[in-house]
């Protein structure tokens, strides 16, 4: 851990603005989840320069064996990761991070668990071909939920144009209901405030997965955790405009322009209906998680919500609005274009690792057969 603190900066410049690969993102999920895992972060020189990472980690079950995945995987679900580099060194690193996997004698795995790897990332496409060609192992590509960003480009006339008739009825009626006080959006301006939120939104997504009979992702004290500090440690760590932005837009920033971490509610009746955490990445703001109450459904506070921080987003300045992984219909609704994501798995060479791997793709047969006829039931 001391020496994944001496990275920090490293880690900042090297993930040009990608939130979910900054410090503030994965020392909160390393912390949450070291119990159950080991640091595995790869790094590489050129010289005395770090030039690269390949922010993994260590996880271990009975099936699967010894797994190296993503820092910021699992419950926490985090999109579009993979190694961090510039382009220029993206094939020379990539090729250097391969072997070292497979050759190595100090790095001993059954598989490569991977998930949250966008199409036509450049690093990782190269990694891939390398990771192949040294080990004559072929890398497994599984489809993710595709991951949903709309386009802000030419203000929120432009956007809304953008959206088909229906949706953009949702929309107006969205707005004039926040317009009339029928409900009121309020973005956190303090961490004490974002913390309160934070315990508002936590209720309401989990009242909402239990109306469905589901487990949300706040039955883990380690994802609550997680989350808690994600927000503290965001909340320090200011939103900084990449090349692209306008030097008048720069040097036209507040500080409250410059906040990375948004926490937002929508009340009616002075109750939290709806509630969601954002953050700026890079020249887009994320939408990352929602609650909503079930008891205002018929009130649509979800579609308050979404229009309010899309809204607030082009008022910032922001050329995308990302609404992350998960093909709900919302999403398309509200401008969104879909891009592919995948999760590789790729056994080791090893016989005790091969085996291991048939016995896990016999046991996700099983599963997906089970869903689907508990589907068909239903």
């Amino acid at each position: 851990m001391a020496a994944l603190h001496t990275l920090e900066n490293d880690f900042v410049r090297l993930s040009h603005g990608a939130a979910m690969q900054r410090p503030s993102w994965l020392l909160p999920w390393w912390e949450a989840y070291q119990a159950s895992h080991k640091l595995h972060v790869l790094v590489g020189y050129r010289g005395d320069q770090v030039c690269a990472l390949f922010p993994l980690a260590e996880a271990h079950s009975t099936l699967t064996g010894k797994s190296l995945v993503f820092m910021g995987s699992g419950k926490v679900c985090s999109d579009d990761l993979g190694i961090l580099v510039e382009d220029s060194d993206s094939e020379e690193t990539a090729a250097a991070f391969a072997s070292w996997l497979v050759s190595h004698e100090s790095c001993h795995w059954d598989h490569l668990n991977l998930d949250g790897i966008r199409e036509n990332n450049l690093a990782m496409s190269h990694f891939g071909r390398s990771l192949e060609s040294l080990s004559g192992l072929r890398i497994d590509h599984k489809s993710s939920p595709n991951c949903w960003s709309a386009s802000l480009a030419g203000g929120l006339e432009a956007y809304k144009s953008r959206l088909t008739k229906r949706a953009r009825k949702i929309v107006r009626d969205a707005e004039a209901a926040i317009e009339s006080g029928k409900g009121r959006f309020e973005i956190a301006t303090t961490q004490d405030q974002a913390m309160g939120f934070a315990s508002d939104i936590e209720r309401l997504h989990q009242a909402r997965w239990r109306e469905r009979g589901i487990d949300g992702c706040f039955t883990t004290d380690e994802f609550s955790n997680f989350l808690r500090a994600a927000v503290s440690r965001m909340w320090d760590d200011p939103w900084e405009p990449t090349l692209k932005a306008s030097s008048e837009y720069s040097e036209g920033l507040q500080d409250a322009d410059r906040q990375r971490m948004l926490v937002g509610i929508v009340r009616i009746g002075g109750n939290v209906a709806a509630g969601a955490f954002c953050f700026r990445d890079r020249d887009a703001m994320d939408m990352y998680l929602v609650g909503m109450n079930p008891e205002y459904a018929e009130e649509r506070p979800g579609w308050m919500l979404n229009t309010c921080f899309i809204k607030h987003a082009i008022g910032l300045g922001c050329e995308r609005f990302d609404f992350m992984r998960g093909d709900e219909e919302y999403k398309e609704r509200l401008g969104g274009i879909p891009t592919v994501q995948h999760r590789w798995l790729v056994p080791s060479n090893r016989l005790s690792s091969q085996m291991r791997n048939i016995a896990y793709r016999a046991a996700v047969t099983v599963k997906d057969w089970w869903s689907h006829k508990a589907t068909d039931q239903t």
